[in-house]
């Protein structure tokens, strides 16, 4: 049931700036719908501001249209924007409504941006701001918001606002089941070999098809559009200084306007990640490259179907065991090295040689200038990536491997996607392998 249906005008009366409102809903059921419309309504009828915060660039041209005329009550702005505004001392003006698009950013996005703690504890700095946080993948959200908010919280589950103690309960125990429809992937193939890619988008291009690739690593993306450049439309962060090169910006800047391309396949980094909206009923095949599960299924919620015949091929990455823990054991020492600064800083400063820790869990925190006009440091914990990396470490991945299924991540986002048969207790989703399959495969 879209969002916009859900929530009535005298419930949002009822919103206070010390009870953040949490909107766990499936992509494409009108989230920023019911801000554009039944937020924006109620805002207008009482003349109160909102700012709207996404986490892309281009999903903030792509949503133009959307807030066309709306500018003077709902103001749209990346996170990144506030980040860069809070560096360089510039002031936001106030806004009655804080609404948080994509909340998954202040986590999923600490893995590469050092500053998206910046940004949340902004937020929670504006005490007379009611906030909201909306978002298809919540959970790890909720570690971040379990370090910061005190008290209760309204979570709004199948039409209902529900509070949410936030002593009373970890978020390892907290119910963000929604009925999530799938029902528009045709099938479900799990590839294991990176060589596969060449292989799916070849087929793509040789069968008329249309795609989309996700490819968490930049220059395996650039490897994927050389070898089919005729084909392939590049796209990757505007960030990126050292691939950027390669993308045509206006076309990247047409596909936000329009929701489609015209090339047959789309390759693209987790800069479209979230957000970004493709309606093309010829967009067939989606494939995903990607490890972490929230940024699988953000990937996979960018293309919408356009009717009840719109269907979908999707292809993902699968993970053995093994690699899933590989990348578990790396997070769990990050969380030791910030876990060994909170006990005892001194031995912190001696074990890492006087610098940040990996992956910057701790980071240099610039605290003033001195009387000769240096600016100073300190050393202080990045909560946004410590709470990306507890949620990980402590909860998903070991609930991927506990069952010592080999590909129990595979076996995860099948479930996800609805290609398991409660009835039958069967799986239903492919494996398309180069290599000769093991029995377990089989």
């Amino acid at each position: 049931q879209p969002v916009n249906d859900l929530i009535a005008q005298e419930e949002i009366a009822q919103w206070f700036p010390d009870k953040p409102v949490l909107i766990p809903a499936q992509t494409g059921q009108g989230k920023t719908y019911w801000v554009s419309h039944g937020l924006y309504d109620y805002l207008k009828a009482r003349n109160l501001t909102c700012l709207f915060l996404i986490q892309r660039t281009r999903t903030k041209e792509q949503l133009k249209k959307e807030f066309a005329g709306k500018e003077v009550t709902i103001h749209v702005e990346t996170y990144q924007s506030i980040e860069q505004n809070i560096l360089r001392k510039k002031p936001t003006p106030h806004y009655d409504f804080i609404v948080c698009d994509e909340a998954q950013y202040f986590t999923s996005d600490a893995g590469f941006n050092e500053y998206t703690d910046i940004s949340f504890d902004w937020i929670f700095e504006q005490r007379n701001s009611v906030k909201i946080f909306m978002s298809a993948t919540l959970k790890s959200f909720l570690y971040r918001l379990m370090n910061k908010q005190r008290g209760n919280i309204f979570l709004y589950i199948n039409g209902k606002l529900q509070p949410l103690d936030m002593f009373a309960c970890t978020p390892a125990k907290l119910n963000l089941t929604t009925p999530y429809d799938y029902s528009h992937i045709k099938s479900l193939t799990f590839f294991h070999e990176k060589e596969q890619l060449e292989k799916i988008a070849a087929q793509v291009i040789s069968s008329n098809r249309k795609a989309v690739f996700f490819i968490q690593s930049t220059e395996r993306a650039l490897e994927l559009y050389r070898k089919f450049k005729n084909n392939m439309v590049f796209s990757c962060s505007k960030g990126n200084l050292e691939y950027k090169k390669y993308m045509n910006e206006t076309l990247i800047d047409s596909i936000a306007d329009n929701c489609t391309f015209d090339s047959a396949i789309l390759v693209t980094t987790a800069a479209l990640d979230s957000g970004f909206t493709l309606k093309d009923s010829a967009i067939d095949t989606i494939v995903v490259d990607m490890m972490e599960p929230e940024t699988v299924i953000q990937c996979v919620g960018r293309k919408r179907p356009v009717n009840d015949d719109d269907k979908i091929d999707l292809y993902i990455r699968g993970r053995t065991n093994e690699e899933v823990n590989r990348s578990l054991q790396q997070m769990v020492q990050d969380i030791k090295s910030a876990k060994l600064f909170f006990e005892n800083e001194e031995e912190y400063h001696i074990s890492n040689h006087r610098q940040n820790s990996a992956n910057n869990v701790i980071y240099n925190r610039p605290i003033g200038y001195d009387d000769n006009g240096n600016l100073q440091y300190v050393k202080a914990p990045n909560y946004s990536k410590i709470a990306r990396l507890e949620y990980y470490a402590y909860n998903l991945f070991p609930s991927i491997t506990k069952a010592k299924i080999k590909f129990g991540y595979d076996k995860y986002l099948a479930r996800h996607f609805g290609f398991f048969d409660d009835e039958s207790k069967q799986y239903t989703y492919k494996v398309l392998s180069s290599k000769r399959q093991t029995l377990i495969e089989y």
